[in-house]
């Protein structure tokens, strides 16, 4: 529109999908006999017939056995690596390891569910008959619509994801708890809260947003001291590890600050404290016909679990960066992976004391814990390797070793367009993320050659590969 900024232009994400029609009444009659001789004409080009299956028979035959196999589930695995097969009493047992922690969870009869429930609905109620005045209409409405929605079946839903990349430990694959909250009472809420707290974890010193932002950031330092060892840590299970009722207090505490002293004023303080309180102390979900309460710690998949997690760490991290930064030439955070570049002191006797020294540190913050890779001049860091090579830094694209590389086959239902996003996408992706080219052609032609083994044809892929270049 005529003198609108797009560069201002931040639309909510909070918002209903309009459901409005005009009356037929309101119709122009040339509208309506337009649309009418357009489908009479549409429905002449499409004639019905029994589709062919995109499956071979054994294929076919393979599939319905698995489906009607009275004992085995097919969960999704950690990390997108694909589904995988366990049988039922396998994956109630180990849902159960977790829920049985009781410093975590509690197990609620139907009865008590439903009157904390209720009780919920009544705390929410009563929120919107506070703050309604200052949300704007689309966040009111876009709250209420999912609590709405969601009353009728108001829990949320608990399963696991199989961490196949960790490997056996203890006779058994470890696992991820997910309580998911899109069918709960405050999902709609948990959205409002996440938006107002993204913008504030996006200021801590230590945050990036994703591969290619770290890959700036390392692509601008030219040159590194020649005592530089690069480290990486990753949080022990870090989320249900939040203990709720400090993590409440300190980000609390520090939205009020940030409220008085300016720095953000896209929130009001209170409504927003009391938000979180009702998200993140309500946390009920269901395993099949059984009833839980989170007590302590976060649940990985309530929607402003990722920013509440950077933020509460981000605060601490401040004494962190201020203690240590005569040894810390770079430290990076996304949620509970850091990457960390230190500078070894010259005395072996004294670095080692004090990287005892700092990785003890990182561990004064309400019980999490940070198992920190010794510092070497090579580390694997997301979805890439990072080394320092003739005083620079230099990356490549790293792949876990149990990855099935489960492309689209040519024969799949999806529209076409898909496996063309999919080659121009990962082509840029290995072409950003490669320090040098011979490394990003290196990992092209292994895509390519993934993509025929899955079916393709070269005929189809060489025109999109040369395209993508």
């Amino acid at each position: 529109f005529a003198g609108f900024d797009r560069l201002d232009h931040n639309p909510s994400k909070l918002y209903v999908k309009s459901k409005w029609r005009p009356q037929w009444d309101q119709v122009p009659a040339w509208v309506t006999k337009r649309l009418s001789r357009f489908f009479a004409r549409l429905r002449e080009s499409f004639v019905h017939k029994r589709a062919k299956s995109n499956l071979l028979p054994f294929q076919e035959k393979l599939l319905t056995e698995l489906r009607q196999h009275p004992f085995l589930l097919f969960p999704d695995t950690d990390k997108g690596l694909g589904p995988c097969a366990v049988t039922y009493d396998q994956y109630i047992e180990e849902c159960l390891a977790h829920l049985t922690n009781e410093e975590i969870y509690e197990r609620l009869s139907e009865q008590q569910a439903q009157t904390l429930v209720s009780e919920l609905h009544e705390k929410l109620e009563a929120w919107f008959e506070d703050w309604q005045e200052h949300l704007h209409e689309s966040e009111l409405k876009f709250i209420r619509r999912h609590l709405n929605d969601n009353s009728s079946s108001p829990f949320g839903q608990f399963y696991i994801l199989y961490k196949i990349h960790k490997g056996i430990k203890d006779g058994r694959w470890p696992t991820r708890p997910v309580c998911s909250d899109v069918s709960s009472l405050p999902h709609g809420l948990g959205k409002w809260v996440t938006e107002k707290l993204l913008p504030i974890a996006k200021t801590q010193k230590s945050f990036f947003q994703d591969s290619f932002e770290l890959k700036r950031i390392l692509d601008n330092i030219r040159v590194l001291p020649s005592n530089a060892m690069l480290f990486t840590s990753d949080a022990t299970s870090m989320y249900t590890n939040i203990k709720t009722p400090p993590a409440l207090k300190e980000i609390s505490s520090l939205l009020q600050k940030l409220f008085n002293d300016g720095t953000f004023r896209h929130y009001n303080p209170k409504s927003l404290i009391e938000a979180l309180h009702l998200v993140f102390e309500n946390n009920f979900f269901k395993l099949g016909d059984t009833y839980w309460r989170q007590k302590s710690g976060t649940g990985m998949g309530i929607s402003p679990a990722p920013p509440w997690a950077t933020i509460f760490y981000g605060i601490f991290e401040e004494h962190i960066l201020k203690k240590w930064k005569q040894y810390l030439f770079l430290f990076k955070r996304f949620i509970d992976d850091i990457f960390g570049i230190w500078l070894s002191d010259p005395s072996p006797e004294v670095n080692e004391a004090k990287w005892e020294e700092f990785t003890q540190d990182l561990n004064c913050w309400y019980g999490l814990t940070w198992p920190c890779t010794a510092p070497a001049l090579s580390c694997d860091f997301m979805d890439m390797t990072i080394s320092i090579e003739n005083g620079t830094l230099v990356t490549r694209v790293f792949k876990k070793d149990m990855n099935l590389y489960l492309y689209l086959p040519p024969t799949s239902s999806h529209p076409k367009g898909i496996g063309t996003g999919l080659i121009f996408g990962q082509v840029l992706r290995y072409r950003r993320l490669s320090t040098h080219q011979c490394d990003a052609d290196k990992k092209i032609r292994e895509f390519y050659q993934r993509l025929l083994a899955r079916g393709h044809s070269p005929n189809t892929l060489s025109p999109l590969f040369l395209k993508a270049e």
